[in-house]
């Protein structure tokens, strides 16, 4: 979820950042969207409001992005991490 931060990322990017085949990346996706981590989001003019929209390579309709929960999610293993490691 982390590489979701910055914004929405398609199939190949996800792929290709986690070193990792399609087919493992649609499952660990389709578990994390289930639990309402993730959703699917399309490009259109949402995309126009992204970080990395001057910088996107990717005009595939078939994008992911990180919800408020899964935000909710990372700070609260960051915060995990942090007290762990004091």
């Amino acid at each position: 979820m982390m590489l979701l931060i910055s914004g929405c990322m398609d199939l190949n990017t996800l792929k290709n950042k986690l070193s990792t085949s399609r087919e493992e990346l649609e499952v660990g996706l389709t578990i994390l969207e289930t639990h309402g981590y993730i959703e699917k989001t399309s490009f259109g003019e949402a995309c126009r409001t992204c970080t990395l929209y001057s910088e996107c390579r990717s005009r595939n309709p078939q994008l992911y992005k990180i919800t408020e929960k899964g935000m909710k999610q990372v700070k609260r293993e960051k915060q995990t991490i942090n007290n762990s490691n004091e």
